[in-house]
């Protein structure tokens, strides 16, 4: 079965199917869960004092429709005495609960930023852990990409954006049923008007906000595009080439291009829901005004007081502002919602070979034999075949040299050797059972690879080092040893803070080593993974010395003894270590033997070595 088939059956759409009310409370409650996990006290009390501030909406108003009647009624009044009394009494109760209302507004504002803080924090690290157990073929993808970088780009402010609005939600309810109950004094109907002259508002809000999703999906090759240019324009990690080339207004202007045609359609988009928006104000206006109308008629025919009134219309405005309130919260949470599915989404992968921990256990192996049968394997179904029916055998205790020109498929073996694809024709077999028998994580746990684009760490030289077994990173003791045997420990000692000095300059007394340095210390990193059975090095000194080199390569023999080692190289004077060489071109492996059998064939392998063995002489 084609492997990317698999993949890519999952990136269209997320593990939802029901309608889409059951969507947005399936995300709802995800993102919940989520905060629940951070602070479920703090989002618990925020929702609680969120619900007693608009309950105390309407009191606060009927304090002042109280006072407002004792003074109307106290017009031309002789004895003012126990009218003061009075009136302060309701104007320090109204006082009071102002007071109440901003000490739960300040105190839910607090609670709000604490959350957000530490929601978006707790995001990072939850993406960061889920993005480790993705599978590479599925990273591979085009689509992937796209929707992740959106993911990562949207998620914490957008799933944060669900809570803010589900966190006010019981103030505008609360706050809206409190306003209505008092409105029904003057009809039941006004409360439903209160409603239908909203609804031209809501249904233009949400079309556009649809719109706005779609847009941004879009958008999102051209999103990835303005990523790269600005990595370029501002963390270049080669500055001295960017300057040389002198290509800043070249990627300015393709900057400024790609800005532009993504804040045009933004714009354009916003401007047609603007102009959409200021119609829908007005059936909502012409009913306040009616309503106002009725109750100023009411006034004057003394069926109400002036108080009333004021209570009235105060409600009125709250009931409206608050219904607005809790349309905006839901209109919010429809549109983050729909951000949060590719959050849920990319959650809910369920990866092909990244979390296959199940199976056989590669460390109850004492010894290891590899064999490849017939393997074929591309990276992309419309892709050519990268491997071509590749068969060879590695025993325990060999060292193989891999050989070849450039995009022979060097690199592409030891990434297949490594799990880290499978491959879509024929079989890898570890002690002739299934590689994919085995546990990933096991098989993973006995290997130590230094890849051609290994990582550098910027932390401290320690753990550039120390993170070849992450169990052993605290011991400098182990990480001395490791460093001394590629021979980095010399530059390291003489370092300003020696091995906790950070490996990058952008860092207080950081420093920036050599490209050979950092092999140097890739090297060691892989040597530092003692429990490894296997060990794989892909052009693990291509930046190294001739000399240094020779002595690394010593080294590794000595260490390999009874391990089983591949290094991809290009330097031939150092394949001769090699118990055997294969060589390969156009994804096979067309020459395999001794550098005396090979040199005796008079083949490819011979051919390249006397290319380079001139070159040397030439020099």
């Amino acid at each position: 079965m084609m492997v990317f088939n698999n993949f890519r059956n999952k990136l269209p759409r997320p593990k939802i199917t029901f309608d889409r009310l059951g969507q947005i409370v399936f995300v709802l409650r995800e993102v919940v869960k989520l905060a629940f996990k951070i602070k479920p006290k703090l989002l618990i009390t925020a929702f609680v004092l969120n619900a007693l501030w608009g309950f105390l909406a309407v009191p606060g108003f009927y304090m002042q429709k109280l006072i407002l009647d004792k003074l109307v009624q106290s017009v031309g009044a002789t004895d003012i005495k126990p009218i003061l009394i009075s009136t302060g009494i309701l104007m320090f109760i109204a006082l009071m609960l102002s007071l109440l209302r901003n000490f739960i507004s300040g105190i839910t504002d607090f609670l709000r930023k604490a959350l957000a803080e530490r929601f978006e924090a707790e995001l990072t690290i939850i993406i960061g852990k889920k993005l480790s157990t993705i599978d590479m073929a599925m990273m591979d993808q085009p689509s992937f990409q796209d929707r992740f970088n959106k993911t990562e780009r949207e998620s914490g402010r957008r799933a944060w954006g669900l809570m803010m609005p589900l966190s006010d939600i019981p103030n505008y309810l609360v706050g809206f049923m409190s306003s209505v109950a008092v409105l029904l004094f003057v009809h039941p109907l006004v409360a439903v008007g209160v409603f239908f002259a909203s609804l031209p508002q809501i249904f233009i809000d949400s079309k556009y906000i649809k719109k706005g999703y779609e847009l941004h999906t879009e958008l999102s090759p051209l999103r990835r595009m303005w990523n790269w240019l600005d990595m370029y324009l501002f963390r270049n990690r080669n500055y001295m080439e960017y300057k040389l080339l002198d290509i800043s207004d070249h990627l300015s202007a393709k900057l400024q291009n790609v800005v532009e045609e993504i804040l045009d359609r933004r714009y354009d988009l916003n401007r047609k829901r603007q102009i959409s928006r200021t119609g829908s104000f007005i059936p909502l206006t012409v009913f306040e005004l009616g309503i106002s109308i009725l109750l100023i008629f009411w006034v004057i025919v003394r069926r109400i007081t002036v108080g009333s009134f004021q209570l009235y219309i105060s409600s009125l405005r709250s009931a409206e502002q608050n219904l607005a309130g809790l349309v905006s919260s839901f209109l919010e949470l429809y549109e983050n919602y729909f951000y949060v599915t590719d959050l849920v989404w990319f959650l809910d992968i369920k990866p092909v070979l990244e979390a296959e921990n199940k199976g056989l256990n590669i460390s109850s192996l004492d010894r290891l034999n590899i064999k490849f049968e017939d393997v074929w394997f591309k990276y992309k179904e419309d892709q050519p075949w990268v491997l071509k029916g590749v068969n060879f055998e590695i025993k325990n205790g060999e060292r193989i040299a891999l050989v070849g020109e450039n995009g022979a498929g060097k690199s592409t073996l030891i990434s297949l050797i490594s799990r880290f694809y499978d491959p879509q024709k024929g079989k890898i077999l570890v002690n002739n059972k299934d590689l994919t028998r085995f546990s990933v994580k096991s098989w993973r746990k006995n290997m130590s690879v230094m890849f051609q684009q290994f990582e550098e760490y910027p932390f401290t030289a320690q753990e550039a080092i120390g993170y070849g077994d992450i169990r052993r990173v605290n011991s400098l003791k182990d990480v001395k040893e490791a460093a001394v045997l590629t021979g980095i420990d010399e530059y390291i000692g003489k370092l300003p803070l020696k091995y906790q000095t950070p490996l990058t300059e952008r860092f207080e007394k950081g420093v920036k080593p050599s490209l050979g340095q950092r092999q140097r210390i890739g090297i060691a990193r892989a040597l530092f993974r003692k429990e490894a059975k296997l060990l794989i090095l892909d052009e693990p000194t291509s930046n190294i010395d001739p000399e240094a080199e020779e002595d690394i390569f010593q080294q590794l023999v000595k260490i390999s003894k009874n391990k089983m080692l591949v290094f991809v190289t290009q330097r031939f004077s150092t394949v001769r270590i090699a118990d055997r060489i294969l060589v390969m071109s156009g994804g096979k492996i067309i020459e395999d033997g001794t550098h005396r059998s090979l040199m005796e064939k008079q083949g490819k392998y011979a051919k390249m070595f006397n290319i380079q063995a001139k070159a040397y002489l030439n020099q």
